[in-house]
C-alpha cells in the first residue's frame, strides 16, 4: 500500500475536522478563554463545522472513488 501527498494531506485535512468538530460541540468555552484574540476573528462555531465536516467528507470520496485513498 502506497501512500501519496493527497492522503497525507487528506488524513491531515480529517484530523484537523474532527479537532475542530470536537472543540466547537464541546469545549467553546476553553476555546474562547485559552485564545480569545483567536476566537475573536475565527470563532468556532457548529454551523461552520458541520459545514467543514460535509466539504472533507466530499473530498475524501472523490479521492476514494479516484483510488487515492487507501481504506
Amino acid at each position: 500500500m502506497e501512500f501519496n501527498l493527497e492522503a497525507i494531506l487528506w488524513y491531515a485535512l480529517a484530523v484537523d475536522c474532527s479537532f475542530a468538530l470536537t472543540v466547537s460541540w464541546f469545549l467553546k468555552d476553553w476555546y474562547d478563554s485559552a485564545a480569545p484574540s483567536i476566537a475573536k476573528h475565527f470563532p468556532a462555531t457548529k454551523a461552520w463545522s458541520i459545514v467543514y465536516l460535509v466539504l472533507t467528507l466530499w473530498l475524501g470520496s472523490a479521492l476514494l472513488r479516484a483510488g487515492i485513498l487507501p481504506w
